[in-house]
């Protein structure tokens, strides 16, 4: 795509400030808290303990990265870039409410307590399941989602991070240098990635509109509308790729067959939200080797779910 993408993934940390708990939250209902014309996306940044990020197509993002986990997959050591982290992202609809999706990295003692946090404040827990084939430790993904006033769910969702390990008072700084190829990586991929701490990720759009039935809207693409791909640097031009493909059911298997043509670990394939029409499918996957050959077996894929080249 022409334009810059911003990443769904903050790109930076920034501190966390005070936060009042709240107990209750009903996920359809609520006022959104705000000036009259719009959210206070402050307020909700407070609520939720950091400023939030401003994206593409007013999607505003809150991340934790896992910088307190030492996790080894498949016998690399991975980068929190590489999705390891805590997020959720909002989107004002057209009621003057906000449609939250989120998803958080979870060890196996945390994920039952950080579901119940999230449930007593009234937000839905979507998904459950692994990204990783042969992660130490075992560590997994729960995915959520919740509509109604932004405060209130900033609250919860900040109420259910504080029963985990998260860091929250992430301090700020400049991602390093990716050792790849990047421009090649952009040019193969057919759009340009971003650097999340040390990781190239891309963010490409599914190719029809995907609507949620209980928010009424079109989703942003940021909001679990688009296939990510992350490459994880190793030395000497290799790389580590984990992610996604976001798919409908008809592209599921043209998908997989294009991957494990090319020696693709399949490793996931499930749902992470529950109201979005059409259906989506996501396919997790791994492999490591020359960045650009494994570029080309992600283009691969993307030709099956119709993504542009460059």
């Amino acid at each position: 795509m022409a334009r810059r993408k911003l990443s769904r993934r903050r790109i930076t940390i920034v501190a966390a400030g005070a936060v009042v708990f709240a107990t209750t939250l009903a996920p359809s209902l609520g006022t959104a808290s705000g000036q009259a014309h719009g959210i206070d996306w402050n307020a909700v940044g407070q609520a939720i303990g950091q400023p939030l990020t401003t994206e593409a197509q007013d999607v505003h993002t809150a991340e934790w990265l896992r910088t307190d986990l030492h996790l080894v997959n498949a016998g690399v050591t991975e980068n929190p870039g590489m999705e390891l982290n805590a997020e959720a992202s909002f989107h004002q609809t057209p009621s003057g409410k906000a449609v939250m999706i989120g998803e958080a990295t979870l060890t196996s003692d945390e994920a039952n307590t950080f579901a119940d946090h999230l449930q007593q404040g009234g937000a839905q827990v979507t998904a459950l399941h692994k990204h990783l084939q042969d992660e130490t430790p075992r560590l997994w993904w729960l995915h959520y989602w919740a509509l109604g006033d932004p405060v209130q769910i900033a609250h919860t969702v900040h109420n259910a991070l504080t029963a985990t390990h998260i860091p929250l008072n992430q301090k700020p700084g400049s991602p390093p240098a990716i050792a790849l190829d990047t421009n090649a990586l952009n040019g193969i991929i057919g759009t340009k990635g971003e650097n999340v701490n040390g990781v190239q990720q891309y963010h490409v759009p599914v190719s029809q509109p995907i609507t949620d039935t209980r928010a009424h809207i079109t989703l942003p693409y940021l909001m679990e509308a688009s296939t990510l791909l992350m490459f994880q640097p190793l030395g000497g031009g290799r790389a580590a790729v984990n992610g996604d493909f976001a798919m409908t059911a008809d592209q599921v298997n043209p998908v997989i067959k294009a991957l494990r043509s090319r020696g693709m670990t399949i490793v996931e394939l499930h749902n992470h939200m529950l109201y979005e029409q059409p259906r989506l499918f996501y396919l997790h996957f791994w492999k490591t080797g020359d960045a650009t050959v494994l570029a080309r077996d992600l283009r691969a894929g993307l030709d099956q779910v119709h993504a542009p080249t460059s």
